[in-house]
């Protein structure tokens, strides 16, 4: 073996070697890692002293290069011994070499002597100087984050696996597989997915999605089969982690009460049906049911708040879960709040009620018109009368001052108009 980058010695190669008959004789001080699983490749760093190369002479330049073709050594217990190969010159205190393990079981677990001679046959010997650990046997951990146990499924809906995979050093990871399969009545071929992992990865995170046959029937079962395999020689395995996934009949949703509200949202609503499992979301058209998709009560019950929709119009409400999804028969219906245009007469006795219409728009039979600077302050308008979306009449109670007149619907929001009623003294 050449020398890279290549060291050059002239003359009687003084730095290294003594002029003949003077030569340093080799020592092994300490082996670096000094123990280590010897089912896999191993590079050693020898520290010590009179690490002397041998020499060639290039034919274009002239010049001796130093090479560590001459150079070999071995690890041994007892009888039995692995060969030291591709050593590397670092300093005249330091050289490199490979441990070539053919078998393990060789060498087993214990202490080694190290031995190294030189290109002029001089011999060196660190005595348990390695610590062989044999194979390494330990196998890799495997965490399925999903499907989690008791998770149910529907037949054409997707299981999302989420697996973990993790191998302590020196082991590193060279498979993630995981297997599908349905009951032979599916008449079904497996499917197998290997995860990528990466260059010597001690950690692999996988994601995937497999599709149930649409045709299973819901009562039947299937299976995930997931196993990590690392780079010991043969490979460990781990233990298989087999996940049964029950199925299920899709969601269904049967009613929304109640059936109408604000464009503002906010209105609090409650779904009947079946087949709400953890995870299961609602929407209101395109956005989610607040918050994050609802709350599941139970497997027919899922509540929550009405979001905003930029204008009235009646929606379709969707369920979506790992079941499939299912939509409610009928449509929510957003609603625009009560609009006030005006109020006559618009003034009225301090001490005497008034008789008065409110005119506007989108009036329903419960709003309530209220008058007063703020909302939470105002008295209602007394015997009120819905005559139509566009009227309502009533009496004003005696009071003094401005007041606002307000629109309120407890299910659509509210609307205002300031200053537009006053009460004049007697």
């Amino acid at each position: 073996m050449t020398l890279g980058p290549r060291v050059v010695f002239a003359g009687c190669a003084a730095a290294l070697v003594g002029c003949a008959g003077n030569e340093p004789q080799p020592r092994i001080d300490a082996v670096d890692p000094a123990g280590a699983y010897t089912d896999r490749d191993i590079r050693l760093m020898l520290t010590g002293a009179g690490f002397v190369p041998s020499f060639r002479l290039d034919p274009v330049s002239g010049e001796r290069v130093a090479t560590m073709d001459g150079f070999s050594g071995q690890v041994s217990k007892g009888s039995h011994a692995a060969l030291l190969t591709s050593f590397g010159w670092v300093s005249p205190t330091q050289i490199s070499a490979s441990l070539d393990v053919q078998d393990p079981d060789d060498l087993g677990v214990g202490p080694c002597d190290v031995e190294i001679t030189d290109p002029r046959g001089n011999k060196a010997v660190l005595p348990a100087g390695f610590f062989a650990l044999g194979r390494y046997t330990f196998a890799p951990d495997l965490t399925v984050t999903s499907p989690a146990a008791g998770d149910l499924y529907a037949p054409g809906s997707s299981i999302h696996g989420v697996v973990t995979a993790t191998d302590g050093p020196p082991g590193h990871l060279v498979a993630l597989r995981w297997t599908y399969t349905e009951p032979p009545s599916a008449q079904r071929a497996p499917v197998t997915g290997d995860c990528p992992s990466g260059l010597r990865s001690d950690r692999v995170d996988c994601a995937f999605d497999v599709i149930i046959s649409p045709s299973l029937d819901p009562i039947m079962t299937v299976n995930l089969d997931i196993v990590a395999l690392d780079d010991s020689q043969p490979p460990n395995q781990s233990s298989p982690v087999g996940v049964t996934i029950n199925l299920s009949q899709r969601p269904t949703v049967s009613s929304v009460m109640p059936q109408a509200g604000g464009v503002a949202g906010g209105t609090n609503v409650v779904l009947r049906g079946s087949g709400f499992v953890a995870g299961s979301r609602v929407y209101f058209g395109t956005n989610l049911l607040v918050p994050d998709g609802g709350i599941v009560v139970d497997k027919e019950t899922i509540t929550g708040y009405t979001p905003a929709n930029p204008f009235a119009a009646a929606v379709p409400v969707t369920v979506q879960s790992r079941l499939g999804f299912a939509t409610w028969a009928y449509k929510f219906q957003y609603r625009l709040p009560p609009q006030i245009w005006s109020i006559a007469p618009s003034s009225g006795r301090q001490d005497e009620h008034t008789q008065v219409k409110v005119y506007g728009a989108d009036f329903t039979e419960t709003t309530i018109i209220y008058l007063g600077q703020t909302l939470a302050g105002a008295v209602s308008l007394e015997s009120p009368s819905w005559i139509d979306g566009s009227e309502i009449d009533g009496v004003v109670p005696p009071g003094s001052g401005q007041a606002w007149v307000w629109a309120f619907d407890p299910a659509n929001g509210w609307t205002r108009l300031p200053d537009q009623f006053s009460w004049i003294a007697p």
